[in-house]
């Protein structure tokens, strides 16, 4: 694992991103409204370096997350996730309560543990065949058609532009590059991840679940399980974004840290 550290005495934010590329949080780190916070963004193992022999585990990135903190001498921290970054921050909070002060979700991946049980059939028919074509993609070695195939499907046409709009050519071309590892080791992770009602109700921390208002009706029905399932939980619809939401609507997430209920 690889990560940033803006370093300074403020109150540490954990940034966990999500899959396909890793700098779905560099312009949020940018914004005036999280200046002072110590900003930790993680580049989780498979996206900056060589991908590990075996895929890691959801439990696994937790760990290197809770080792990173540690060896950084952070006691409690807020931890900012996005899509299958919040599955590692949930997992965080399970197995290392200890360093989580608070869990901010943006965008919860639409997957069976977090999707209410009658939309699981409806989202595997919706996604499935781009998630299969962008696998079989990224096994041939063609990992441009596998990141617009994938992400087109879970975020929209727009998204290239998208992109790199928020983080210039180099950014794009790096995400492009950086992706292999989603199709190859997360997938695999995220499919053997488990999650229920009773492991829900271990999270004591306050969690806040965002979603786009632009994003599909289950992505809103899976928010509304989730924090059901959860013992302290909340959510925000932010309207106009999608799963884009942390490269299209930084200011707004920066801002959620400018609220003492947030901040505390």
């Amino acid at each position: 694992m690889q990560h940033t550290d803006s370093g300074g005495d403020g109150k540490p934010l954990v940034l966990i991103h999500a899959s396909v590329f890793a700098d779905w949080f560099v312009p949020l780190e940018r914004e005036p409204a999280v200046a002072d916070l110590r900003r930790i963004r993680v580049t989780r193992t498979g996206y900056a370096d060589p991908a590990p022999a075996e895929p890691l585990s959801v439990a696994d990135h937790a760990a290197e997350c809770a080792d990173l903190l540690r060896r950084l001498g952070i006691g409690r921290a807020r931890v900012l996730a996005h899509s299958s970054g919040t599955v590692v921050a949930l997992q965080l909070a399970l197995d290392h309560p200890e360093l989580v002060g608070e869990l901010v979700l943006v965008e919860p991946p639409l997957i069976n543990p977090l999707l209410p049980p009658e939309d699981q059939a409806t989202v595997a028919a919706a996604i499935g065949p781009a998630l299969s074509a962008a696998m079989g993609a990224a096994a041939q070695g063609d990992l441009r058609t596998a990141f617009d195939t994938f992400l087109a499907a879970v975020c929209g046409p727009q998204h290239r532009t998208v992109i790199e709009s928020a983080l210039g050519r180099d950014g794009l071309e790096r995400a492009e590059r950086d992706c292999g590892y989603c199709f190859t080791g997360e997938v695999p992770a995220l499919a053997a991840w488990h999650f229920d009602e009773e492991l829900a109700r271990r999270i004591e921390q306050p969690v806040h679940l965002l979603a786009g208002g632009d994003s599909p009706p289950f992505t809103h029905r899976l928010v509304d399980h989730l924090a059901r399932m959860l013992p302290d939980a909340r959510t925000t619809i932010v309207t106009g974004h999608n799963h884009l939401l942390p490269l299209t609507a930084p200011a707004r997430l920066a801002d959620l840290f400018r609220n003492p209920a947030v901040a505390a």
